[in-house]
């Protein structure tokens, strides 16, 4: 009998032990799903931000200067592929294999479809969007489309594939596509034509030089039509600050670049902008004449590649050896980008220069290879060149 009442009370204590373990088992559980949902919470939030910036893109372009446009797209890709990088160092395990596949696939799609709606949109405003380009967009934007109303459902399903006591009713409902005939082929190739037809979302590049400075200063300006000959020397602080977008989802870009340069001068100079032609600026004795250009990106587009130079060619002048032309000099250095409306000081390297001698200065700015030798005419495609007529004094 003893041993019968020993065996009853110790499958007692076994059957409250197994009990226990399992309600621990049960409460661990929870607490680490609940765990999980606060974590994604951040990541879940910021994608779900940015359907706005695609509403902006799809809704809103009509409305949208180039670089708003491309910067609305830039921010787009660069978010999407944000939240994944968030979401792989979490280190926090989900309460389901199923569940950590289906929020990776819906920002996986998500990334893939903002890329695709970037391309298309490249393909629309780019230099040649005829019909066959027109055609390659429309594509790329349905498979966009289609990306981004997985990613939707994917989401969703994720939801729902959390444990009830996870707390799961605190994640947003996070829906991109509001309206699924928007991203069909007709009203695709619709949206596409009408980007395509917008003047001012069409690339217009311009590279221009504002003013050109020299050092040290000029003293006086001969030639000018007023008896006005001594240009007042002023101060003169320029600041500059350049931006770079890269449109992303491009054969030509498939990354996206952010940079950001701030360049500043002060100095006490004459800024040229610029003198009358047939004028001549004069200046002190000198044996060396340093130019400082103000090169802009006055189009809508950013421009790569950019160089800026300076030449000083001698001028005829008559010796008793007969004419004298004496060497010319010039100078180049590479700027590298500016963002549309962007400007930048360049400070390029001093010329040798002789007094008592009259020279013609070329500034000039373009792109692509670096001069190796005087820029006396407008370069090939982009920038420009200015010519200034200058004497150094004799000493």
């Amino acid at each position: 009998m003893t041993i019968v009442v020993a065996v009853v009370v110790l499958a007692i204590v076994i059957a409250q032990v197994a009990d226990d373990v399992v309600n621990s088992g049960r409460v661990a559980g929870r607490v680490e799903a609940q765990t999980y949902v606060s974590e994604v919470l951040p990541v879940v939030d910021e994608s779900t931000s940015l359907a706005s910036q695609m509403h902006l893109v799809r809704n809103g372009s009509s409305s949208l200067s180039r670089p708003s446009l491309e910067s609305a797209l830039g921010d787009l890709v660069e978010g999407s592929a944000d939240d994944l990088t968030q979401l792989a160092s979490l280190g926090v395990p989900a309460p389901s294999g199923r569940s950590g596949r289906l929020l990776a696939q819906t920002l996986q799609a998500r990334e893939r479809g903002s890329s695709e709606l970037a391309g298309a949109v490249a393909l629309a405003i780019g230099p040649s969007p005829d019909g066959h380009v027109i055609s390659l967009a429309s594509a790329r934007m349905v498979k966009a489309g289609k990306d981004l109303m997985t990613a939707d459902k994917d989401y969703r399903a994720f939801v729902i594939s959390l444990p009830r006591s996870s707390g799961r009713r605190s994640l947003p409902a996070s829906r991109w596509v509001q309206d699924p005939a928007s991203w069909a082929p007709a009203s695709a190739t619709a949206w596409l034509d009408e980007l395509s037809g917008s003047a001012e979302l069409h690339v217009h590049a311009d590279l221009v030089i504002v003013a050109v400075t020299v050092e040290p200063p000029v003293v006086r300006i001969d030639g000018l039509p007023t008896t006005t000959t001594t240009p007042p020397t002023t101060t003169t602080t320029s600041t500059s600050t350049t931006t770079s977008t890269t449109l992303p989802g491009t054969t030509s870009s498939s990354s996206t670049t952010s940079t950001s340069t701030t360049t500043t001068s002060t100095s006490t100079t004459t800024t040229m902008q610029l003198p009358p032609a047939g004028s001549t600026s004069v200046l002190p004795p000198t044996p060396r004449v340093l130019v400082v250009l103000v090169v802009a990106n006055a189009g809508n587009a950013q421009i790569t590649g950019i160089w800026a130079a300076a030449s000083v060619v001698p001028q005829a002048s008559t010796g008793r050896n007969g004419t004298i032309l004496g060497p010319t000099r010039s100078t180049a250095i590479r700027i590298g980008r500016l963002a549309p409306g962007a400007s930048v000081v360049v400070t390029l390297r001093s010329l040798a220069v002789s007094p008592g001698r009259s020279y013609a200065l070329f500034a000039s700015t373009g792109t692509g290879s670096l001069p190796s030798g005087p820029v006396t005419a407008s370069p090939n495609g982009l920038g420009e060149t200015e010519q200034v007529d200058i004497r150094v004094a004799s000493g």
